[in-house]
């Protein structure tokens, strides 16, 4: 894996991200009442439209590390599968705004691959039914089941190990071209976001309970390009005033791994709580 960072990463991001976010706005009239003439006043403001920067968000996902591979690294070092780090089937019927939606599609589509890889058909099957009511949600029905229903055939077989494991990749290939070619960009990026943010949460808290660590702490220190380019989207997307908190939280992180190319019981300690708080947020 390619270690894109150096000491001057943020500085060059913020650069590159800045010239893509002055043509990331599209102008609109906002009502101001009417003045004390009668006359309707009202005034220019910008408004962020991802559909302007949809090139530079498909180019950062398509160099964004597979998320299946934190899962098979995981299961291949010994860690237990924890249930209670997934997010929970009802937490999606709070989830309101299309933002929160599509960053909820994505934590959901990480822990859909961490049930997939451990055998746990009864979850798979579970987040496959609330995955389908976001889609509904965000009016993705035709672009992402109708076409290639995927997440029915998960849930039919659930208890097919193979059958499970081969469903939900060709399920994460299939909204990978869809979307990338699709009209909603702000869901894409933000929805891989989210698929990421949770992968890189549950390595940490899996991480920071395991008794023997060292293989962890590998794998934890593999994550860096990973990292980079959950920074760079969330840059992409900070121009929506909802989505600028996310960015600034991450941060952070994007500090540890570029001081420290090796992350240690100190550097996990730190980072473990950052993933924990941006998660929660995103959750609220």
């Amino acid at each position: 894996m390619k270690n894109l960072i150096t000491k001057n990463f943020l500085p060059l991001v913020l650069a590159l991200i800045l010239v893509a976010g002055c043509n990331s706005s599209t102008k609109t009239k906002a009502d101001k009442g009417t003045t004390s003439s009668g006359q309707q006043a009202s005034v220019e403001v910008e408004v962020f439209d991802a559909v302007k920067i949809k090139d530079q968000i498909v180019e950062t996902i398509e160099k964004m590390p597979s998320e299946k591979e934190i899962v098979t690294l995981l299961n291949e070092a010994g860690a237990s599968y924890i249930l209670d780090l997934t997010v929970p089937a009802e937490q999606a019927e709070k989830l309101m705004t299309k933002s929160d939606q599509s960053f909820g599609l994505g934590l959901y589509s990480f822990d859909l691959l961490y049930a997939s890889i451990y055998n746990r058909g009864d979850v798979a099957a579970e987040i496959s039914s609330v995955s389908e009511q976001l889609i509904d949600n965000l009016g993705l029905r035709e672009e992402l089941i109708t076409t290639s229903n995927y997440l029915g055939r998960i849930k039919l077989n659930a208890d097919n190990k193979d059958s499970l494991d081969y469903l939900v990749t060709q399920d994460m290939n299939h909204f990978h071209q869809q979307m990338s070619t699709g009209d909603q960009p702000d869901v894409y990026a933000l929805s891989v976001i989210g698929s990421n943010v949770e992968a890189l949460y549950i390595l940490s808290q899996t991480t920071l309970l395991a008794k023997n660590n060292t293989q962890m702490l590998e794998i934890m220190s593999k994550q860096t390009e990973r990292v980079n380019l959950v920074f760079t989207l969330l840059e992409l997307m900070s121009g929506d005033e909802n989505i600028k908190p996310y960015y600034e939280q991450f941060k952070p992180v994007v500090t540890i791994f570029e001081q420290n190319p090796k992350i240690t019981e100190k550097e996990l300690a730190e980072i473990g709580p950052l993933m924990e708080t941006v998660r929660k947020n995103i959750l609220k």
